[in-house]
C-alpha cells in the first residue's frame, strides 16, 4: 500500500499540475475537502464564451468508479446535496465543491475521482486508518435552556500546531463555527480555546433551543500540496436541548425546608425520573415508590400519581440554584425547570413545643408571607424527617383559622395517640405542572393522658395505648425472630438522662410489690397499676415505646389532711397550707377539680404574690405559706386548693373556706364584731369547732330562761293558793324540811359528761303567806353555750294529781335539743 501511494504522489508531480491529492480520514470519523475547478492557466487559456460555458455545466460529481455508484453527484448550485454518508455543496463563484463525508470505515480507503462530467477531473486517494485512540469519537451531550456547556477535542501531538476547527452539521449545510486562528470572545456563542497540550476545548453558551444538532470538531491537514488542504474531523458530539415542560420559581427560608412535587403525562408515569442541580451530576430515582436519601435532597417517584416529589431540608444560601426535575422518555427526557430561591426572614420562629390532652383539640400558630396570596398548609414529620400530607381520611379534624398579619393558627380536634409526632406548617403554591410548599414553622406535639388526680394512700392505673407496629414479635429474612418490643413507663422523659424508669413490660413486678403492668397486645394496651400513692408519686409520666412514641401523663396527688375555715362577712381569712417539698412554685386557686383549678388561673402564686383581695406570703423555714382573703363576701365560700409545684408536678390541699352572715335582732341595731375571723381547722378538728356554740345563742338561752323563771313564778303563786294545793305551814314544819321546787335546764346538745348543766333553781318560802320569803329564780349559764334556739315549749296539767313535771324544750334543725325540765313536787298531806 505505501508503494502504491508513492506511485500515485509521483505521477501527480509529472504531471505539473494537480490533477491528484490524497485525503486522509480515521475510521468513525469525518472528512471535509475542496475539489477545485481546474487549473487558472487552463481556465483563462479557453475562450472566454467556451469559458463561461464550461463553468455553467452543473455536473460535479464524486465517485468511487465511473458508473458512480458509491459516491454523489449533483447539477444543484449552491445547495448541499445529500446521499447517505456522502455530501456535497457546489458554488462556481468560489471555482471548488466540497465533498463532505461522515462516519468513515475501513471500506471507504481507496481511490475516488471529482470533477466535471464534461471536461474535467481530479484523481483522490482516500486514506482511513484507525491508529488513533483519540480519533473517530462519538459523545451525545444534553443541555437545558439557558444553561453552558463545554466539550474537549482530543488530537495527536503532531497536529499542534495545526488549525482547529468547529463545524456544526445542521440540515443542509455545514457550517463553520469557529476556528483557533480567529479571535475569541467571552461573549461570543461559540468559543474554540487551544491552550491544552493533547486538546482543545469548545464552550457553548446560553443554550437554547437552536442550538440543538451535531458538532464536529477537527484538525486542518495538507495533502500532496501545501495549497491542497482538507479537514480530518476526529470527534463528533450530538447535542440534544432538552424539552422544558415549565418554568417556576419557589421561595423558601433559611433553616426551614421546601417541598416540591413535580406533575409529568400520563404515559410517562412508570419511566424514570430524576433531579439536578445546575449543571451537577444528575441525581437518579432508582427505586420507585419509596424515599431515596441523597444528603439532604430526599426523592420519591410515585408511579401511581406519575409525579416526583422532592424534600429539602436545613436549607442554607449555598442550596440557591436551579433545579430540574425530569422523567425519561425513548430519545430524550422532559423537565420541569424550578428557581430555588433562598431568603432570610428573622420574624419566623424556629420551632415550639404544644402540649394536647387525648380527645380534646389543640392550636398551632403559623408564620406565612404577607406578600403573597399563598394556600395555608400542614403537615407531619414521618419517620425520615420528611413532611407528608395529612391523609384525605384525617383532613377533617384539621381547621386553618383566617389569617391576620401574617400568622395563621391550625387546629386539630379530637387529638388521638396517632397525632403524636413533629408538624410543619406553611405555604403552598401550585403551578400547571408544580406544587411547592416552603415549611414556615416547625412544631413538637406531644400528648398527654388527661390528668389522673389521687389522693394519697390511694392506688392509681396508667394506660398507655401504643401502635399495632409494636405488638407482634418481628422476623428478619434471616430467619432470626426478634422479642416482643418493650414497652416502658418512666417518670421524666424517657430515654433521656434525667428520666426515672418506673418499670419496662418485661420486669419482674415482684421486685416493685407496690407496681404491677400487663401488657395487652390485642388491644395494643400497656397498663401499669401503683398502690399507696405518696406525695413524691406526683409528677409526670411517659409511656413509651422505643424512642419514637411517647405519650405523657401527668398524675397529681392531694394531701389526706383538708383545711376548714370559717370566717364571717366583711372580715377576713387567713389560711395557712403546709408544703411539702422546697423550691417549688405555691399556688392557691378556687375550683371543684384541682386540674380545673390551675387551667383556669391561679388567684395567687409565688409569681404574684398580690391579687386584689388575696395574697400570698411564705414561710420557708416553717414549711408554710399563708393566703390571706380580706374584706370577705358570702360567694366566697367554697373549695379552694393550696397547691405546690415543681417541674410540673404538683401537690393539693383541700380547703373549705365558710362564709357565714352577720347576726341582726330586731330589738338591736346590726352591729358587726371587730373579729369576725375564726381560725381554720384540718378535717380532724371537725368535731371541736362544731361544739363552741355562737355568741349570739347565749344571749338567746338567757333571756329565754328568764321568762321561763318568771313564768314558773306565776305558775308556783297559783298553786299556793289553790285549796287543793296550799300546804299548811304545819305541816310543813312536821316534815322538818325545808321544801324547795327546782327547775333544772340543761344542755343536752351533745352528750358530753364534762360539759356543765343549764339549771334555774326556783324555791318557795315555807310560809306562804310570809312576804319576808320572796319566790326567786336563779339561772346559771353552761360554759360552752349552744348554738342556737329554734323555739321553746311549756307544757302544764289542769289538776295538781297529775301535775307532777313541766316540760321546756328547746330544738334545732340539727340531731341535738335544749330542754329543760321544771319539777313541781307537792307534798302529800
Amino acid at each position: 500500500m505505501r508503494a502504491i501511494t508513492i506511485i500515485f504522489i509521483t505521477l501527480c508531480l509529472i504531471s505539473g499540475q494537480v490533477l491528484c491529492f490524497k485525503v486522509i480520514g480515521c475510521s468513525g470519523g469525518s472528512v471535509m475537502f475542496k475539489c477545485m475547478y481546474k487549473s487558472d492557466e487552463q481556465h483563462n487559456s479557453t475562450p472566454l464564451k467556451q469559458r463561461e460555458f464550461y463553468d455553467q455545466l452543473k455536473g460535479k460529481y464524486f465517485c468511487r468508479n465511473r458508473d458512480c455508484t458509491t459516491g454523489i453527484s449533483t447539477e444543484l448550485q449552491r445547495r448541499w446535496v445529500n446521499n447517505e454518508r456522502f455530501t456535497l455543496y457546489d458554488d462556481e463563484n468560489s471555482r471548488f465543491f466540497t465533498v463532505f463525508i461522515r462516519n468513515l470505515s475501513r471500506e471507504d480507503d481507496g481511490k475516488y475521482i471529482c470533477g466535471n462530467n464534461q471536461k474535467w477531473s481530479h484523481d483522490v486517494e482516500l486514506e482511513v486508518n484507525n491508529n488513533s485512540s483519540s480519533c473517530g469519537t462519538s459523545v451525545i451531550r444534553s443541555a437545558y435552556e439557558g444553561q453552558t456547556i463545554t466539550f474537549s477535542c482530543e488530537y495527536e501531538h503532531k497536529f499542534k500546531t495545526h488549525t482547529k476547527v468547529l463545524y456544526r452539521v445542521n440540515g443542509d449545510p455545514v457550517l463553520v463555527l469557529n476556528s483557533s486562528q480567529s479571535s475569541q470572545s467571552s461573549e461570543e456563542k461559540f468559543i474554540l480555546s487551544d491552550s491544552q497540550k493533547d486538546h482543545f476545548t469548545v464552550t457553548i453558551r446560553d443554550i437554547s433551543e437552536a442550538e440543538r444538532g451535531v458538532y464536529l470538531c477537527g484538525v486542518e491537514r495538507h495533502g500532496s500540496s501545501q495549497t491542497i488542504t482538507h479537514i480530518t474531523f476526529i470527534k463528533e458530539i450530538e447535542l440534544k436541548e432538552h424539552r422544558q415542560i415549565t418554568s417556576v420559581q419557589v421561595e423558601a427560608y433559611i433553616s426551614k425546608s421546601v417541598f416540591i412535587t413535580c406533575e409529568f403525562p400520563e404515559e410517562f408515569k412508570e419511566n424514570q425520573k430524576f433531579i439536578q442541580k445546575d449543571s451537577s451530576k444528575e441525581i437518579s430515582v432508582d427505586e420507585q415508590n419509596q424515599w431515596i436519601h441523597y444528603d439532604k435532597v430526599l426523592v420519591y417517584d410515585d408511579t401511581s400519581a406519575g409525579v416526583l416529589k422532592v424534600f429539602i431540608s436545613d436549607l442554607t444560601a449555598a442550596d440557591e440554584a436551579t433545579y430540574r426535575c425530569a422523567v425519561n422518555t425513548a430519545d430524550d427526557h422532559l423537565f420541569t425547570k424550578i428557581k430555588l430561591k433562598i431568603s432570610q426572614v428573622d420574624h419566623f420562629r424556629e420551632s415550639s413545643e404544644s402540649v394536647a390532652v387525648i380527645g380534646e383539640s389543640v392550636k398551632l400558630s403559623c408564620n406565612y408571607p404577607e406578600k403573597q396570596q399563598l394556600i395555608k398548609h400542614i403537615c407531619k414529620e414521618n419517620e425520615k424527617k420528611i413532611c407528608q400530607s395529612i391523609s384525605s381520611s384525617e383532613k377533617q379534624r384539621f381547621e386553618f383559622s383566617d389569617s391576620t398579619a401574617g400568622v395563621y393558627t391550625a387546629s386539630i380536634s379530637i387529638v388521638s395517640p396517632r397525632d403524636a409526632g413533629v408538624y410543619w406548617c406553611g405555604a403552598e403554591t401550585r403551578h400547571e405542572h408544580l406544587t411547592s410548599v416552603s415549611l414556615t414553622n416547625k412544631h413538637q406535639l406531644t400528648l398527654t393522658m388527661p390528668p389522673v388526680i389521687r389522693r394519697e394512700g390511694d392506688s392509681v392505673e396508667i394506660k398507655c395505648p401504643y401502635d399495632e407496629k409494636h405488638t407482634t414479635v418481628t422476623c428478619l429474612r434471616s430467619g432470626k425472630c426478634l422479642r416482643k418490643v418493650v414497652k416502658y413507663l418512666c417518670k421524666g422523659k424517657c430515654f433521656t438522662k434525667d428520666a426515672q424508669n418506673i418499670i419496662r413490660s418485661d420486669e419482674d413486678h415482684d421486685k416493685k410489690p407496690k407496681i404491677s403492668v400487663k401488657d395487652d397486645t390485642e388491644l395494643n394496651l400497656f397498663t401499669v397499676n401503683m398502690t399507696e400513692l405518696r406525695a413524691e408519686n406526683a409528677g409526670k409520666y411517659w409511656c413509651a415505646v422505643r424512642d419514637v412514641f411517647n405519650l405523657l401523663l401527668e398524675l397529681m396527688i392531694i394531701m389526706k389532711d383538708a383545711v376548714i375555715h370559717e370566717a364571717s362577712v366583711r372580715g377576713s381569712a387567713s389560711i395557712s397550707c403546709k408544703h411539702i417539698r422546697k423550691q417549688t412554685q405555691k399556688l392557691f386557686c378556687r375550683g371543684d377539680q384541682p386540674n380545673i383549678c390551675i387551667r383556669d388561673g391561679a388567684r395567687v402564686s409565688s409569681n404574684k404574690r398580690i391579687n386584689s383581695r388575696f395574697s400570698l406570703t411564705e414561710e420557708t423555714s416553717a414549711g408554710v405559706f399563708t393566703v390571706k382573703i380580706s374584706d370577705l363576701r358570702a360567694e366566697d365560700s367554697g373549695k379552694y386548693w393550696c397547691a405546690e409545684e415543681s417541674s410540673g408536678s404538683f401537690i393539693f390541699t383541700e380547703v373549705q373556706l365558710h362564709v357565714t352572715r352577720e347576726m341582726t335582732t330586731p330589738d338591736t341595731k346590726r352591729e358587726t364584731s371587730q373579729e369576725t375571723e375564726k381560725p381554720e381547722m384540718t378535717s380532724s378538728d371537725t368535731k371541736k369547732e362544731t361544739e363552741n356554740p355562737g355568741f349570739f345563742v347565749i344571749v338567746v338561752v338567757s333571756v329565754g330562761l328568764l321568762l321561763l323563771a318568771l313564768v314558773i313564778a306565776l305558775i308556783l303563786f297559783k298553786l299556793k293558793h289553790n285549796k287543793h294545793g296550799i300546804i299548811s305551814s304545819k305541816d310543813r314544819r312536821q316534815t322538818g324540811d325545808h321544801e324547795t321546787t327546782q327547775e333544772d335546764i340543761q344542755d343536752t346538745r351533745h352528750l358530753d359528761p364534762e360539759s356543765d348543766p343549764l339549771y334555774s333553781t326556783v324555791e318557795l318560802p315555807t310560809n306562804p303567806s310570809d312576804s319576808q320569803n320572796p319566790l326567786y329564780s336563779a339561772v346559771q349559764l353552761p360554759t360552752n353555750p349552744s348554738d342556737g334556739l329554734l323555739y321553746a315549749a311549756v307544757s302544764f296539767q289542769k289538776h295538781e294529781e297529775s301535775l307532777s313535771e313541766a316540760t321546756v324544750r328547746f330544738s334545732k334543725e340539727e340531731t341535738h335539743c335544749d330542754y329543760a325540765s321544771v319539777n313541781h313536787n307537792i307534798s302529800p298531806n
